[in-house]
């Protein structure tokens, strides 16, 4: 009797086995990575190929010539930056989130603390000596080497320097002067005497807006249809609202859309009932950010309906806000 196999399953077993042989093809990439970059210009790669040395016991390989050392770490390429970018100058455009072999100026040189000043780039450059950022100023690469590292794989995948931190800029701040970077409030448009501050104005109006006899303002916004672009510059939405809810994979839904007539009856419904201002976009209908939040001071508008939610919390112009298009 004879025990044939399904072609199906004969092509699972394939592609299988083409599977295996294929990783462990890219993992030899790591023997000679001083050639990736070769190989990649030559078009006999793709990113996708580049194997992953990272969070990797069995890859040291990838930086070393042979076991590693205390004293003796016996790297590809003494210049640790160049070793580096056998790879991440193909995989990211890293220059974008912070660029290297950058001269650190001396009073940055004051506050920084300890575990990031070893480890820049000590170069002599026309007798003078300077200190340069590096990888390895910022990334603890030594980190991700052992084994008994992983368990903070998840928590700090990018093995950033005495991270994680609870939020990115308190690792700018590690090197960066806080106090020179706080954000700027756009929401902070009055004085305490009731004078306008304009330059808060301007932010995201093309000239101060003006009050006519009716109450109205001149309030040209200097962009015309997504309006939402004058909030992003500053807040993430995404995920937002009901990012922390259980539904939509946790992302929330999307509400930055034109409403349907039944959402759209309940808004009108909901804006005579409780006099409030609920605005679409000028141009599309759509929902966008200040459908749901005020903007503004309170004392800067002096109409009740658009001034409602100055202030509250969150900015939300009612305190249920769903409600105003949801019949809940």
């Amino acid at each position: 009797m004879k025990n044939n196999i399904p072609l199906s399953v004969l092509y699972l077993l394939l592609l299988f086995f083409w599977q295996i042989l294929n990783a462990e093809e890219n993992i030899n990439l790591l023997v000679n990575p001083n050639h990736i970059k070769t190989l990649f210009k030559e078009g006999t790669i793709k990113k996708t190929d580049i194997p992953n040395p990272h969070w990797n016991e069995k890859r040291c390989h990838g930086c070393h010539k042979g076991k590693p050392q205390k004293n003796k770490l016996r790297l590809e390429n003494k210049d640790t930056d160049s070793l580096c970018n056998n790879c991440h100058v193909i995989m990211t455009n890293h220059i974008t989130a912070h660029p290297v072999d950058s001269d650190v100026p001396e009073k940055m040189l004051e506050r920084m603390p300890e575990q990031f000043l070893t480890k820049l780039n000590q170069v002599r450059l026309k007798g003078k000596q300077l200190n340069k950022l590096g990888c390895i100023s910022c990334h603890d690469v030594v980190k991700q080497c052992y084994k008994s590292g992983f368990v903070d794989k998840d928590i700090n995948p990018m093995f950033i320097r005495e991270g994680p931190y609870r939020s990115r800029s308190g690792f700018c701040y590690q090197c960066h002067n806080k106090q020179a970077y706080q954000r700027l409030n756009a929401h902070d448009q009055i004085t305490d005497t009731g004078q306008w501050l304009n330059d808060k104005c301007l932010l995201c109006h093309e000239k101060v807006p003006q009050q006519d006899s009716d109450g109205n303002r001149d309030i040209e916004l200097k962009v015309k249809d997504n309006f939402i672009d004058i909030c992003l510059n500053c807040h993430q939405w995404n995920p937002h609202p009901g990012g922390n809810m259980p539904f939509k994979g946790g992302g929330g839904p999307m509400h930055l859309v034109v409403p349907s007539r039944q959402i759209n009856e309940q808004r009108k419904k909901m804006m005579d009932l409780h006099q409030v201002n609920l605005p679409l976009e000028n141009n599309t209908g759509k929902v966008y950010c200040a459908t749901c939040h005020n903007p503004h001071e309170r004392g800067i508008i002096k109409d009740v309906r658009n001034a409602k939610g100055a202030d509250e919390p969150k900015r939300l112009r009612t305190k249920n806000i769903c409600e105003n298009c949801h019949d809940l």
